[in-house]
């Protein structure tokens, strides 16, 4: 991928006024998931009735069909098997690093994406993502960088599937490698402020016990992606609950004390901001399996939209999800996955 240059903050454009406004977005989104899940064979095939998959052993197959297409052939507007084969590359070149190239990707974000308005400050965007050189994690956040496609791109690179993206002339994996939920980079965000975050884990920690080698499979999978949900979580609220310690001891001390070098120290942990945290993650159906991670039909595309549809309402028709903590750590979780879906 070719360099991503990052522009001053203050040769940043304006966002243009009819491109992604908020009454579009949810169009805009839908429109890509449509794109890069567009399948003639597989669209025939689910939506003749004679060949519908009814049941799970049917709708099994089904998706294994659809992973295996994937996996031969790539999804439109995202990613294509890479021609010649990467043996085939020479050392040290991307593209002898992946098995798929991701330049239809590129072209998709382009297209439905409005990168000025991302940039123009409207709204604080972040994406994680691992230096492959340095290992360490890296956010692009436009308070400090001119967001643009190679950034979203290298949030999802996944090796060895996907290539690494170069920015400024450093190479860039998928920040999944050290944590899907970086629920840290939201506690340390300044300005700090009352917070309702939404925190979206498409694996789940907890499952059955698996019965043969596909199910080891899938289970090694949601063990390997899910995370740390929970132990995040206990972090933050251990966190929230020393800042707010802290803040209530520093308004205790006598005056002759406030002025030390200890307290200067210690000042910027005394905080009393709250937390509501919602956790939406997606239980898998028996059928979906190890290889729901790249499988691209339709169908299951509108089924992930239902579920994620159906968990946000139910999260938003219990009030305490919007009212203000008022507990010792100043954090309130709401979890879907202990508490069930309707």
């Amino acid at each position: 991928m070719p360099s991503a240059p990052i522009r001053p903050a203050s040769t940043r454009r304006s966002p243009r006024p009819t491109f992604n406004p908020p009454d579009e977005r949810v169009a805009k989104l839908r429109a890509f998931w449509e794109a890069i899940t567009a399948n003639p064979l597989l669209d025939w095939a689910y939506s003749a009735a004679e060949f519908a998959p009814r049941g799970d052993f049917a709708r099994g197959l089904f998706n294994q069909m659809s992973a295996n297409l994937a996996l031969l052939s790539g999804a439109a507007g995202f990613f294509a098997l890479r021609q010649p084969a990467p043996w085939l590359h020479p050392k040290g070149a991307l593209e002898a690093m992946s098995f798929y190239e991701t330049t239809l990707l590129k072209a998709t974000l382009e297209r439905l994406v409005d990168f000025d308005r991302i940039n123009s400050g409207e709204m604080r965007f972040s994406v994680g993502a691992v230096n492959v050189r340095t290992g360490n994690f890296v956010y692009f956040d436009n308070t400090s960088h001119t967001i643009c496609a190679e950034h979203v791109m290298a949030s999802g690179s996944l090796p060895p599937g996907f290539p690494a993206v170069e920015i400024n002339g450093e190479h860039y994996w998928d920040g999944g490698l050290i944590s899907n939920t970086p629920l840290q980079w939201v506690m340390q965000s300044d300005p700090r402020q009352d917070t309702l975050a939404f925190q979206v884990d498409l694996w789940s920690s907890q499952g059955e016990f698996p019965g043969n080698l596909a199910e080891v499979t899938t289970r090694q999978k949601e063990i390997q992606y899910s995370s740390r949900t929970r132990s995040n979580s206990d972090f933050f609220k251990r966190m929230q609950r020393v800042r707010s310690a802290v803040a209530s001891l520093l308004e205790k001390l006598p005056d002759d004390l406030k002025d030390s070098d200890e307290v200067r120290m210690l000042s910027p942990l005394a905080d009393r901001k709250v937390y509501n945290l919602v956790h939406l993650i997606y239980r898998s159906k028996h059928y979906e399996g190890h290889s729901k991670d790249y499988e691209f039909s339709r169908l299951t595309m509108k089924e992930h939209w239902r579920a994620g549809y159906l968990d946000t309402v139910r999260s938003l028709r219990h009030p305490e999800v919007l009212e203000r903590p008022d507990n010792l750590d100043g954090v309130f979780t709401f979890d879907l996955a202990e508490q069930g879906r309707e």
